[in-house]
């Protein structure tokens, strides 16, 4: 899955899901956690690399915190994929990802 292209010009951070979450990528603490992440690292002008590799998450409460949460600050589909670059998302997760965002408006 991917959401954004990101040009030569875009500065990017890249984080690795099951590595900097420490296998912690299921709770609203954790999804708030990444969404001050995300939050932070737009606002210094920055795309956001997420790299789900290897984590499965299933989690709507992670998802709910760490992205659905966004469209509290006005985030909508075109913000959403010029900000976040999702990599290496399993199937189950990306669908769950998507109703989840859906229900606060972030159609992706």
């Amino acid at each position: 899955m991917v959401f954004c292209q990101i040009g030569a010009e875009d500065m990017t951070i890249s984080i690795n899901i099951k590595k900097e979450f420490s296998g912690d990528y299921i709770t609203r603490v954790a999804g708030e956690r990444l969404r001050n992440i995300i939050l932070d690292a737009v606002a210094r002008g920055e795309v956001v690399e997420l790299d789900f590799t290897g984590a499965v998450v299933a989690s709507t409460s992670f998802f709910d915190e760490g992205f659905a949460k966004l469209a509290d600050f006005e985030w909508d589909k075109e913000k959403f994929r010029s900000s976040i670059l999702i990599v290496g998302m399993n199937l189950r997760d990306e669908k769950l990802m998507r109703e989840i965002c859906a229900g606060r408006g972030i159609e992706l």
